[in-house]
């Protein structure tokens, strides 16, 4: 096989020189080279793994190319890495848009928190849970005192035996980090894949490495270690930490190894435990299916889905990398879920969050600069809306649009299939990171969700940490959380009746 020599210019304008043989993909040649990317899955879909060839000789573009860059970039010789591979002597420089750190939401709605180490009882710091949440794109943990859990009312101001309270959880700490993980892709079927490639056990020690210095961080903050750590994420993230096998999750029937309880050792011979006092596993929350996780599971628990008295009709939106879904009544619950990638994250090159793409792409059709279609006006159409450093480009929008048409369509499914109208919806709870910061009205605008539903959205912060700290907290929580697992209905959106029409229907903003 042939070689060829590719030039990188470096960022100090010197060159550094490697040999690739012939037919290899640029991307894998500059990983394996020292040059890092992370949240690329190597499919040209992200749009992050960007190089400029230098000499005027660029390959021509591919799709890929075309949806993710402009016509300038194009121009002036900007490609994909990962779509494209060495067939000759090049010269090029690294230009891979790394992602901005998301912000770790670790708060949620009726908690009041208080510095560490202040709340005694009797001069003694009082004991607590330490409550995380694995996300697929960060991690978040709490340190909530026992006392406030067993008093907690919760959003309908109900403890689990239907007294009325009015206290808050106190929180002694929070810590977050991003979720290392995203190094093998910012999605779980790119993890799926990189499991499936040798990668399980890299996979595995990632989060178990950030896993455990949340820990350290958790107890540095208030002192002193939990009494016990409960943890919730989605059936993918939780296999991958507990080093399960994951194949089963990325094709149809998807099954999961298993959705019950379980028990994680936190140390080994190989991993010291620098305070003996730390609790020595974890105890992660079971989940509902392949894709309706345990971070869905504890949401609906902290949310009261799990109160069998109560009987109003209730829709659970939670958005992220996955979008899941539910809604209940207290005698049925249905859950479903749809991959949105990171759409709601923003776009590749500007790093617009989602709340703020949301809000922008509002303005867009107000302002007539975008049509009902997605399309940008002729003179944004090639280099997309900008203004200071926040970027918009055609490609942002195509994929905001299709991930929010998925997201309608489950929503008006699951209410079709309970048979209740937006009117019999008394409350829509909003979960997670993006729904702190949703504008509400902007997100009708362009058709999130039917604009019968507008004025009954309630953003609740990080139900999965919340549902997490109940589960642990509280005596009958588990028991509850067993009856909504079997109590759940999972709907397959891909195969449910109607799915693809309402999907194309509500393509348009």
């Amino acid at each position: 096989m042939s070689e060829h020599t590719v030039t990188v210019l470096t960022e100090d304008r010197e060159e550094r020189k490697l040999s690739a043989p012939a037919g290899a993909l640029f991307l894998q040649l500059l990983k394996g080279n020292g040059y890092s990317l992370v949240c690329c899955n190597g499919k040209g879909g992200c749009g992050r793994c960007r190089i400029r060839f230098l000499d005027g000789d660029a390959p021509l573009p591919m799709p890929a190319d075309r949806n993710a860059l402009t016509a300038q970039e194009l121009r002036d010789g900007v490609r994909l890495a990962c779509v494209h591979r060495v067939k000759k002597d090049c010269r090029i420089r690294v230009e891979f848009v790394h992602p901005k750190q998301v912000e770790v939401v670790a708060g949620y709605a009726g908690t009041d928190r208080v510095a560490a180490g202040s709340r005694r009882k009797g001069g003694v710091q009082e004991a607590y849970l330490l409550a995380m949440d694995l996300g697929t794109t960060t991690i978040a943990a709490n340190a909530v005192t026992l006392r406030s859990l067993r008093d907690f009312g919760g959003f309908s101001g109900k403890t689990a035996d239907g007294e009325k309270v009015g206290a808050g959880l106190h929180i002694l700490a929070q810590a977050g980090r991003m979720n290392p993980q995203r190094e093998w892709g910012s999605d779980v079927v790119s993890r799926i894949q990189a499991a499936g490639q040798g990668e399980a056990d890299a996979l595995r020690d990632a989060a178990g490495s950030a896993v455990r210095a949340l820990i350290t961080d958790i107890t540095e903050k208030t002192g002193r270690p939990p009494e016990e750590i409960c943890l919730a994420g989605n059936t993918v993230m939780e296999h991958l930490l507990l080093g399960l096998d994951v194949s089963g999750l990325g094709s149809y029937p998807f099954r999961p190894v298993s959705l019950e309880e379980q028990r994680l050792e936190l140390f080994s011979p190989d991993v010291p435990r620098a305070d003996a006092a730390v609790p020595s596993s974890i105890r992660l929350l079971p989940g509902i299916s392949a894709f309706v996780g345990a971070d869905i599971l504890a949401g609906l628990l902290a949310c009261g889905f799990g109160d069998p008295t109560d009987t109003r009709c209730r829709l659970f939106i939670d958005l992220g990398t996955n979008g899941e879904m539910a809604i209940g009544n207290g005698k049925r619950l249905i859950c479903t879920a749809t991959a949105a990638g990171p759409a709601f994250e923003g776009g590749a090159g500007a790093n617009v969050p989602g709340t703020d793409m949301i809000a922008i792409l509002a303005r867009l059709l107000r302002e007539k600069k975008m049509d009902r279609t997605g399309l940008l006006c002729e003179e944004l159409f090639d280099e997309g809306w900008q203004e200071g450093e926040l970027r918009v480009t055609q490609q942002d929008i195509r994929a905001l649009q299709t991930a929010k048409s998925a997201v309608r369509a489950g929503v008006e499914l699951l209410m079709k299939r309970l048979g209740v109208s937006c009117e019999e919806v008394q409350e829509v709870y909003l979960a997670g990171g993006f729904g702190r910061f949703l504008d509400v009205e902007s997100a009708a605008r362009i058709g999130l969700f039917p604009q019968g539903l507008s004025g009954k959205v309630r953003a609740v912060g990080n139900t999965s940490l919340l549902g997490a700290a109940l589960y642990g907290g509280r005596r009958k929580a588990p028991e509850m959380a067993q009856e909504l697992k079997k109590k759940a209905e999972v709907m397959n959106l891909a195969g449910e009746p109607g799915f693809y029409e309402k999907y194309l229907e509500n393509l348009e903003f």
